[in-house]
């Protein structure tokens, strides 16, 4: 069964799961564009050239790449002629400063890559790595594992929790990615409610309900609670 990540939630929750690998000479920029990639990925790995990149590439696994085509020693171009001969599933993006337009061209005729021009455009890598996320999704399987060992599977939308599959409703997906994309805070019962129902708060019975439904399907345990603050999900 193929599922097609749609909502930004979704997409967001699928991100903070992907390895990005980052290669830029330049220190500032990169430690600039890194710390936005940690907005959006948990897992990122940051380097200053293509020969770093190549030792750390399998025992990182990355989903997607993100690579300067100008670096010293082994080009951007060439990295990922390299990357290709035993990688055909990671999203490939090149930064570039070039605006000449042969030779943008000549990149895409690789059929390699897409690529971004520098100046980044932060509203532009967001969109970038979200439909990097949707493609990534169909090759793989993306999962993620909480607490009490129950698996969640974005591609089935459902959750795996002592040998039994439960699929998922629409409504229990939509919270469950609101938690895991806001893992490392409590959200507030308000958040939730407006983010399930929007203008339609929805009722108190029907938000505790919702929230008593998805815990049986993934372990009381992973949904943390304090009254009055808000709910945390616990991830392994």
């Amino acid at each position: 069964m193929s599922y097609h990540v749609e909502n930004d939630f979704s997409l967001q929750t699928t991100l903070k799961s992907l390895h990005i690998l980052y290669i830029e000479d330049d220190a500032s920029i990169r430690g600039t564009i890194t710390k936005v990639l940690h907005y959006f990925s948990d897992s990122i790995l940051s380097v200053e050239s293509a020969e770093e990149a190549m030792k750390a590439y399998e025992s990182f696994h990355p989903d997607i790449i993100i690579c300067d085509i100008n670096l010293p020693g082994i080009n951007g171009i060439e990295f990922v002629k390299w990357v290709r001969q035993f990688d055909e599933t990671s999203q490939i993006f090149l930064l570039t400063a070039y605006t000449d337009k042969e030779y943008l061209l000549e990149a895409v005729k690789l059929s390699l890559v897409d690529y971004l021009t520098k100046p980044i455009d932060f509203t532009i890598l967001e969109k970038t790595l979200k439909n990097a996320a949707r493609k990534v999704v169909q090759h793989k399987t993306v999962t993620v594992q909480f607490i009490t060992g129950a698996i969640y599977c974005y591609q089935q939308r459902s959750i795996t929790f002592r040998n039994e599959t439960h699929p998922l409703t629409a409504k229990e997906v939509k919270l469950l990615d609101h938690l895991i994309s806001n893992k490392s805070r409590m959200t507030s019962k308000e958040e939730l409610q407006t983010s399930l129902w929007e203008e339609d708060m929805g009722s108190e019975s029907a938000f505790k309900s919702l929230v008593n439904k998805l815990r049986t399907k993934i372990g009381k345990e992973a949904i943390e609670n304090i009254s009055g603050v808000g709910y945390r999900i616990l991830l392994s």
